[in-house]
């Protein structure tokens, strides 16, 4: 008792009972505060050193916040700051990327009315009044990295160990099962163009010919709800994959679409028809002009030379009208005469007039047939 009170009032025990007991906390308090120290050292090392370096890898932003609130964004090159929990760095990824939706029936489509919702069945109703399915590939990219973390309900890291985080998956109250996020956003989006444009455009023109105009109004249309909404996100194309009636109904659309085959068929062979018959007339007319203005040309340069020939014998008729008509008549009787075969005739003269007699009817040469018997003989 007395032994207690003299420990207790701070008296050192010479006696020594103690000794390796104090040693054995001294020693432990040593570790201790090495261990604590060791500590303090490498937290110190970490936090100022790697723990806040980051770099930005390619098609990729980093988002800095300080207590929550964003700082900074980076797309480029190494960073360093104070690391978690006073600096906080987030990653989007920049580059493009692709959506596969697929607007077909499921498997319970009906309602309990046994009525269809467009937006909830997967059903695409036309505006007159036909049903459609279609799938198509959409490619965006995140061009605001702020604004789409800011705006959407993204991930608390949008990109982890180089992969796109998936949307969130809840369960709403009626214990179904769904999903939030960036691309169910977008998801919807679409489908919401892709309701309003195939509303207002009619079933031939979307199955058929209308095919490209129709892909251009639902890209149209929903680039506009994406700029509306202000998301940081650009859309750069929207594909559209195959679009089809259902299936109870194809047997009739492919009615439809064999009778446009053989109208196109038909049609174009009308086309062929005529444009080979209008390159036939213009063949032939472009002969008929050719040989007319060749037989112009003929006729104009026999005129001129008959002209340039009556010039001349005129000209020489006024100087000597008796000979020139002596000549004239001369050559006119030389070609009548060249005519006639078979035939002579005489020109003389009784008292002042000139006679011509011909012998008309002469008997003609009798041809003697060769014996083929004799002239093989020969």
């Amino acid at each position: 008792m007395d032994e207690n009170k003299s420990v207790i009032s701070g008296e050192f025990d010479r006696s020594g009972r103690y000794d390796a007991g104090l040693k054995s906390l001294a020693k432990s308090l040593q570790l201790a505060f090495l261990f604590l120290l060791i500590g303090i050292i490498g937290t110190l090392i970490y936090f100022f050193s790697g723990a806040g370096y980051f770099s930005v890898e390619p098609q990729q932003a980093v988002i800095v916040t300080r207590f929550g609130k964003i700082i900074g964004t980076y797309t480029s090159g190494g960073h360093w700051f104070l690391p978690y929990p006073v600096n906080q760095f987030i990653r989007v990824q920049t580059s493009q990327q692709l959506l596969e939706i697929e607007l077909a029936p499921a498997a319970n489509a009906a309602g309990g009315d046994g009525s269809l919702e467009p937006g909830r069945d997967n059903y695409l109703l036309t505006g007159d009044a036909n049903i459609v399915h279609s799938s198509w590939t959409i490619a965006y990219r995140v061009s605001n990295p702020e604004k789409y973390y800011e705006t959407l309900l993204t991930p608390q890291m949008p990109v982890e160990n180089g992969k796109v985080t998936p949307d969130d998956v809840f369960t709403d109250a009626d214990g179904m099962k769904s999903t939030r996020g960036p691309v169910t956003f977008l998801q919807n989006l679409f489908r919401q163009a892709v309701i309003n444009v195939t509303a207002s455009s009619e079933v031939g023109d979307i199955l058929y010919a209308g095919q490209g105009k129709f892909s251009e109004a639902v890209r149209r249309e929903y680039s506009r709800l994406v700029t509306a909404g202000d998301c940081g996100v650009v859309i750069e194309s929207v594909g559209l994959n195959r679009i089809y009636p259902p299936e109870k109904t194809k047997a009739a659309f492919d009615e439809v679409t064999a009778a446009g085959n053989t109208r196109s068929t038909l049609r174009n062979e009308a086309i062929a028809y005529q444009v080979g018959v209008e390159n036939e007339t213009s063949s032939e007319k472009a002969s008929i002009i050719a040989a007319a203005d060749t037989y112009k040309k003929r006729v104009i340069a026999r005129t001129e030379a008959q002209r340039a020939y009556f010039d001349k014998i005129y000209a020489q008729y006024k100087l000597n009208p008796e000979t020139v008509t002596m000549a004239l008549y001369t050559a006119m009787l030389n070609d009548v005469s060249a005519k006639i075969q078979n035939d002579k005739f005489l020109l003389g003269t009784m008292g002042t007039k000139k006679q011509l007699r011909m012998l008309l009817n002469p008997e003609l040469k009798k041809s003697v047939k060769k014996d083929p018997a004799a002239g093989e003989g020969k």
